[in-house]
């Protein structure tokens, strides 16, 4: 016997075929619960024409559904956004609040003046086209042919193998997002422990409570603007609460109690575990090959708008190869993951990625390659680092400690101190690059 939803979506392709005039409405009969499967199907096998007319609206009609679907009920689509539009190349505009004046009702020149908007732009791309291709012999059309239960379990089969194969993919892209973001250390980063104790998870948790409270307040700290060395005014974000969501690897998850973390969130249990989503790591694969180890990553709190996942096409194609007689049916999907820089963002990780210093540069503020400081007088030198965000450390140091001294603020600070009369150079170094300044200090 037929199932209701085979029946339904066979007879809605002989629908669509007479209504555009195909040659499969003219020898299809629409099926009725009684309808034998081989009479029926018996001018789809003898006649390729209409073969290949079945299988297009098949594809189209139902396996593009199916498939359009399943993926709509993905565990991570709260995190995906719009179709994109035209083109392959999009841009993120953002602009920073206006900063208000105190009104002054002498001040006729500020009707004259310029006020521009400060305005942010990040370029992104698509930079996902997968295809999943599966090939089926004609001697299995034949078999699916022989009963409605073979013909509906041929359908799943060809169906979920496609799906699969983009869902699996859309996944760890998904959460491959958060581990680049780390990696390239392209967002704000929370230190923390491996959740191992009870009072460890505890911490966990009231360090998670405080950034979701404090993403609704206007900040510049939580985005990654600045951090990657993005041009202007630091930017200004905030974002609903209702936006936020968590990713957590799942033996973290596993780690917090429910009901700690209900509270610590002041919403319900079922509220919250909407926001929480597990993965089961931040590893990236290229292929089967693992090319980056998440392990030091625990999860992220963000404005679910940090995550840029649009759809640019989602098809369905196939055709017959009479030269081996088999039909192949591909899956298209072409889509766009980025990360936002102007979003609110922290990843927890149990330590800092590895990002090395290319250049580094004394930033000199008008100075010169040297200077001369008083016996007694401190002073205290920048340097400029590209990447903005590279973590390796800086080294700062005096070729004649009996002249000045050194006394290393952070890395990209150095304070110095004249001790003694004398030249001295001080000489800053991270990965391999340095940068020298001469010092004299006179009595």
């Amino acid at each position: 016997m037929i199932a209701e939803g085979l029946k339904t979506a066979l007879n809605g392709i002989l629908e669509t075929a007479v209504a555009d005039d195909r040659v499969y409405a003219k020898y299809i009969d629409q099926i009725r619960p009684d309808t034998d499967i081989k009479v029926w199907a018996k001018p789809i096998l003898d006649n390729q024409a209409i073969m290949n007319d079945f299988f297009n609206m098949l594809v189209q009609r139902i396996m593009y559904t199916q498939i359009e679907t399943k993926l709509f009920d993905n565990p991570l689509q709260v995190l995906e956004g719009d179709q994109v539009p035209l083109g392959s190349i999009g841009q993120e505009i953002y602009t920073n609040p206006i900063k208000g004046r105190l009104f002054n009702v002498d001040d006729f020149a500020g009707l004259l003046a310029k006020y521009e908007a400060d305005v942010k732009v990040q370029y992104m791309h698509v930079n996902s086209d997968i295809q999943y291709p599966v090939t089926v012999t004609r001697a299995k059309i034949v078999d699916a042919f022989t009963s409605w239960e073979n013909l509906n379990a041929f359908i799943d089969s060809i169906t979920n193998a496609l799906y699969n194969g983009a869902y699996i993919d859309r996944y760890r892209m998904s959460k491959d997002l958060v581990a680049s973001a780390y990696m390239g250390n392209n967002v704000q980063i929370e230190v923390v422990d491996e959740i191992t104790t009870p009072d460890l998870a505890k911490a966990f948790v009231k360090k998670a409570r405080n950034l979701y409270k404090m993403f609704k307040f206007p900040s510049t700290q939580y985005n990654a603007w600045r951090k990657v060395g993005g041009y202007g005014r630091d930017i200004v974000t905030w974002c609903n609460p209702n936006d936020i969501v968590i990713l957590l690897r799942a033996d973290i998850s596993t780690e917090l109690d429910v009901e700690v973390l209900a509270n610590a969130f002041n919403m319900d249990k079922t509220t919250l575990m909407g926001r929480i989503l597990d993965v089961d790591n931040f590893d990236i694969y290229d292929g089967d090959t693992k090319v980056f180890d998440g392990s030091k990553i625990l999860g992220i709190v963000c404005d679910s708008k940090w995550f840029r996942i649009k759809t640019r096409e989602l098809t369905m194609d196939e055709f017959y190869n009479a030269n081996n007689r088999t039909w192949q049916f591909y899956l298209n999907d072409v889509r766009m993951y980025q990360y936002s820089l102007f979003a609110n963002a922290v990843v927890f990780a149990t330590e800092l990625p590895n990002v090395g210093a290319e250049t580094v540069v004394y930033d000199h503020d008008g100075y010169g390659g040297s200077f001369d400081i008083a016996l007694g007088e401190q002073k205290t030198l920048g340097i400029i680092v590209n990447p903005t965000n590279a973590t390796t450390p800086t080294i700062f140091s005096s070729s004649n400690e009996n002249a000045v001294t050194v006394t290393k603020i952070d890395d990209r600070h150095v304070r110095i101190t004249g001790v003694g009369a004398g030249e001295s150079f001080i000489t800053a170094s991270n990965n391999g690059h340095e940068d020298v300044v001469g010092v004299t200090v006179i009595e």
